[in-house]
């Protein structure tokens, strides 16, 4: 299988882009397009933030948070849910792993260490899985989460035009997302992304 990365995002919530204080309105974006064309669109309510996004390298990394709290207006939409979510696309063209190859992998002991903030796989508890046709889906709980920031995590991956490509919701402690309003906000992103990305 191909290796792993996911990126230690979590310490995002706390920038200022994705805070609810208000000041002057300022432009922002839904989406972004990346160096090879790929389109990253966020779904309703999701915008790009520009200030800790990376569209190039290896690994290419969008942060999307609430259109309101980036473009710093009350007014602007906002997605159903508090949190971050990220959106990796690895820029190499992989053979990417099945639906139930990536379910068997991440029940694993190595799988759940990769999922880990502290690497240990003793410290995530994989809450549910949905191995569909074109993505695998999962809600994990990391008791090494960072403070401020939710344990609870669901994310996304699937094969997109042959590359491999993730998407994670990241929740605060203190704003807790109903199981099924996390999956449906994967769900919706993901699905955002192949209907944009489709010709």
């Amino acid at each position: 299988m191909p290796t792993f990365k996911f990126w230690a995002v979590v310490g995002l919530l706390a920038l200022p882009g994705c805070t609810e204080s208000f000041n002057p309105t300022r432009a922002v974006s839904t989406q972004i397009e990346l160096p090879d064309g790929m389109i990253i669109a966020g779904a309703n309510g999701w915008c790009v933030d520009p200030s800790v996004s990376r569209a190039g390298g290896d690994t290419a990394v969008i942060v999307l948070g609430s259109c309101a709290a980036i473009g710093q207006d009350a007014l602007g939409p906002r997605p159903s849910v508090p949190g971050v979510v990220t959106v990796s696309v690895e820029r190499e063209q992989l053979d990417a792993p099945t639906p139930l190859e990536l379910e068997s992998f991440f029940v694993s002991d190595t799988g759940r260490a990769a999922l880990a903030r502290d690497g240990q796989a003793g410290s995530v508890d994989i809450l549910e899985t949905r191995a569909g046709e074109d993505r695998f889906i999962m809600q994990t709980e990391d008791r090494s989460a960072l403070p401020g920031a939710s344990p609870m995590t669901w994310r996304g991956l699937f094969d997109l035009d042959g590359r491999f490509v993730s998407v994670s919701l990241y929740g605060l402690s203190d704003q807790l997302i109903e199981p099924e309003d996390g999956l449906a906000t994967v769900e919706a992103q993901v699905d955002q992304l192949i209907a944009i990305n489709t010709p």
